[in-house]
């Protein structure tokens, strides 16, 4: 064997094992290989970023105007959907406006609303409550933490800690036609906690009508899907 075929075939198997190595396969659905080279960025990671779940769900995504069935996920660290493409799991290489994913609770999500705080238009948020007045949205992120307790027995290892705030979406005051969609730039984003105090101050104009309705049904807005019961009721108003 000459030297220069020994070091060619050499090369060959260095670079086949590296590829090897990058592409970590994690998942099978509906006999389809999925591959994700950045998966094994997350192997050293204690738990997941992905909503719901790490496998992905049937649902659809909105390419422009088109709408296409898939599956899919939402990856809350990268802030990107993930889903397949013939036999890849793939991020979109254009802007998604919109997807819904079909898990056993139904996650719609939308990218556009206005900016706030440190959140801009390009953010996706899970939609709550989908009025024409005002929405419910779901901000969620994920980031990745490290113990730097020299002391403690997890030194060094690193999870994802998950969070979510929420935000109410209020519509300007001219609105449009019954056969007209409302844009979310034609909106302002309020912070939002699901009590009482924080929702008269999102829609301080409502305040009557959210007496009104929490006294005659009896509610305490302790919880979200109160909350969104009082918007349902404001829609009406």
């Amino acid at each position: 064997m000459s030297r220069r075929y020994f070091l060619g075939f050499a090369i060959s198997v260095v670079t086949a094992t590296t590829y090897a190595q990058t592409q970590v396969e994690y998942n099978t659905v509906q006999n389809v290989r999925i591959f994700a080279p950045a998966f094994a960025l997350y192997n050293t990671v204690e738990g997941s970023p992905y909503v719901p779940n790490d496998t992905v769900q049937n649902g659809w995504l909105l390419h422009g105007v088109k709408r296409v069935n898939t599956k899919l996920r939402y990856n809350s660290y990268t802030g990107e959907v993930e889903y397949i493409d013939g036999d890849k799991l793939v991020t979109p290489t254009i802007p998604i406006a919109e997807f819904m994913i079909m898990a056993a609770d139904t996650m719609h999500f939308q990218r556009g609303f206005p900016s706030v705080g440190t959140r801009f238009t390009s953010n996706f948020y899970q939609v709550i409550f989908d009025g024409r007045k005002t929405k419910l949205v779901r901000y969620i992120y994920t980031t990745i933490k490290s113990d730097t307790d020299a002391m403690s027995n997890d030194f060094g290892k690193k999870k994802f800690l998950s969070r979510d705030e929420y935000y109410v979406w209020v519509a300007n005051e001219k609105l449009p036609t019954e056969n007209q969609l409302r844009k979310l730039s034609d909106g302002k984003m309020k912070s939002v906690m699901n009590n009482k105090k924080s929702l008269i101050e999102a829609l301080p104009g409502k305040a009557a009508f959210v007496d009104h309705y929490l006294a005659d049904q009896k509610l305490k807005l302790k919880s979200w899907s109160e909350f969104v019961k009082v918007l349902r009721y404001l829609e009406t108003q």
